[in-house]
């Protein structure tokens, strides 16, 4: 407002002293007169304006910045869950590769067991064959030689068929 007046002043001097005309001297005051009711009328609505302006822009900052440092903590928490998560599934990897270990042999154990046990069965029933076999040869050959009729009366030839028929 004093800028105004005080070009106003200027002006009117100037114009004044220089001989100008009366009208401009009189135009120059009617427009501080206009200016003057211009900003009385229209600077409390301006300074409240900006004002306010100024202060949603200040509050947008802060809640922008606010923002900004939940964003970081929340990164930054995420960080060190996914830390966490790493740390965790290493583990449980470990521990995973560890039980298949010990279950690998256990199935290692266990079927070296029932290796031995089916390779003593299977010797075992090979043995009873060979003896079947043996029992039943043995009593088809006494049985031909003893169905023979010439051969019963002499012991020293059925020993004899007996020992041929075995070699």
């Amino acid at each position: 407002m004093r800028i105004i007046f005080l070009l106003t002043a200027i002006v009117g001097i100037a114009c004044a002293s220089e001989g100008g005309e009366v009208d401009l001297l009189w135009r120059t005051i009617n427009f501080a007169i206009f200016a003057a009711l211009v900003y009385w009328l229209f600077a409390g609505m301006a300074k409240s304006f900006f004002g306010d302006r100024i202060k949603s822009i200040v509050q947008a900052f802060e809640r922008a910045q606010d923002k900004a440092k939940e964003a970081r903590l929340a990164r930054n928490n995420a960080a060190l869950a996914l830390d966490e998560a790493k740390a965790t599934a290493e583990s449980i990897l470990a521990l995973g590769k560890e039980e298949a270990n010990i279950i690998a042999e256990r199935i290692r154990t266990k079927c070296d067991e029932e290796i031995k046990v089916l390779n003593k069965l299977k010797d075992e029933a090979k043995i009873v064959a060979e003896n079947k076999m043996i029992r039943s040869v043995v009593s088809q050959t006494i049985g031909e030689i003893l169905s023979a009729d010439d051969c019963l009366s002499d012991q020293e030839k059925i020993v004899e068929q007996l020992i041929r028929r075995v070699a």
